[in-house]
């Protein structure tokens, strides 16, 4: 309802109530009614502070049926201000959350600035590659001058072995016409044959030569095609897949028979080779397969596995040999693990005292402390980390529960962190953790 139409009823009403009221108080008086064995003059007392009375009420209750808000205000007010408390510590608690968003953007902002330095780093092996390739390209020139220059040296000399040839067929004829005088001949067929012997021999020192020589024509230019591929390589898209990086992992069972063993491994191929396509790699569209491997990495895989303990767990990975690039071939090998149970189900991992009427800021990197360490002591004992050195992690809301059961006690406080199961080598710590908070007497 219009608030002015508010005002103006109760006006109204009010007005009215006072007017009857005195009208009646003025009857009563002159009439001089006693109300309740009093005089008159009180009993008209009575009848303005009656009146008085229920302007009042009426107004309140017009007031309080029109605005629901002031009904509630009115009959809740420690509902409200409890809320109202409940709401500022909400507040309180989501200020405290914002602060951590910054430092883990600030932390963020850290790491892409340590990025930009290793990619500056890459651009100026680039430079120093082009460098190197410029030299091998000019010793190229260099050595395929000088080959040009024996190749004609060798012509010079076939032509020299041609004319001797002829020579020593000139100095035949001439025996056969000059028998008389043989001994002469003879002595100078001798003494082409000797030339001629000298310039085979030339012959073939120069050929080996020219053979050396296009032998190391072919490696430096192979030399120099491997360098200006390396410049290719990195001066190229963005890198899929970092030589090292884990491509696909899973657990086999070792000890088993050969087909099932041989079954077993080209169930797994076919997983690995499942995830590999989802990145931008080439593929071959006859066999439809992503990954690039070594038959004998295979079969030796297969062997390893074929001879362990039956029962026994191996972990087998498929990590990048190579730095790989968009749309480049995925060439990877296998990286086998044997696995076992770090620890067992309810096993202590760490445990630490905190100070709970600290300030937040100091419990949060005690809390982050104490992750490190179980991080640390899984690494230490035999739990494999991908690749950026880390065993898992657990969930942000999680973590932040856990702070605030912290903060809501008092005094010391032993955090205890066990194993909820059985951990393996190849798990990761996330919802596998239990923590158990207690207060110390």
């Amino acid at each position: 309802m219009n608030g002015i139409l508010i005002l103006v009823l109760v006006t109204f009403l009010s007005g009215l109530i006072a007017y009857l009221g005195d009208r009646i108080g003025m009857k009563m008086g002159k009439k001089r009614v006693s109300l309740f064995g009093l005089r008159p003059r009180y009993s008209s007392i009575i009848i303005t502070i009656v009146t008085g009375i229920l302007i009042a009420l009426i107004s309140v209750t017009i007031l309080l049926s029109v605005y629901s808000e002031l009904r509630q205000a009115l009959f809740n007010i420690n509902d409200v201000l409890y809320r109202l408390e409940y709401l500022n510590k909400e507040l309180a608690e989501r200020d405290s959350e914002l602060s951590s968003l910054k430092s883990e953007i600030e932390k963020r902002q850290q790491e892409i600035n340590k990025k930009n330095a290793l990619i500056e780093k890459k651009d100026q092996e680039i430079q120093q590659k082009d460098k190197e390739i410029k030299a091998s390209e000019k010793e190229l020139n260099q050595l395929e001058k000088q080959r040009n220059e024996l190749q004609a040296k060798l012509e010079n000399l076939q032509q020299e072995l041609k004319e001797a040839n002829s020579n020593l067929q000139t100095a035949a004829a001439e025996i056969k016409e000059l028998e008389a005088n043989r001994d002469d001949l003879k002595k100078r067929v001798s003494e082409l044959d000797t030339q001629r012997k000298g310039l085979e021999e030339k012959v073939a020192d120069l050929q080996e030569q020219i053979n050396n020589l296009t032998a190391n024509y072919e490696e430096l230019k192979e030399l120099a095609g491997q360098l200006q591929a390396g410049v290719i390589y990195y001066m190229g898209e963005e890198m899929v897949y970092q030589k090292g990086d884990i491509i696909y992992t899973d657990v086999m069972e070792g000890g088993r028979s050969e087909q099932e063993t041989i079954s077993a491994l080209n169930k797994y191929l076919q997983e690995a080779n499942k995830v590999a396509k989802q990145k931008d790699i080439e593929i071959n569209e006859e066999t439809g397969m992503a990954l690039r491997l070594q038959t004998e990495d295979i079969l030796n895989a297969a062997r390893i596995i074929y001879n362990m303990d039956p029962g026994s767990r191996v972990i087998v990975s498929l990590v990048a040999r190579v730095n790989v690039p968009k749309n480049d071939w995925l060439y990877a090998n296998f990286l086998l693990n044997e696995d076992f149970i770090v620890f067992e189900k309810n096993e202590l991992i760490v445990s630490r005292e905190i100070d709970a009427d600290q300030s937040p800021d100091q419990i949060e990197a005690e809390l982050e402390a104490l992750l490190d360490k179980v991080n640390n002591k899984a690494i230490n004992q035999g739990l494999l980390p991908n690749n950026s050195g880390q065993v898992g992690s657990i969930n942000f809301s999680y973590f932040y529960e856990i702070l605030n059961k912290i903060k809501s006690m008092s005094g010391r406080v032993e955090v205890s962190i066990r194993a909820a199961e059985d951990i393996w080598r190849v798990d990761r710590l996330t919802n596998n953790l239990d923590f158990n908070i207690k207060e110390i007497d």
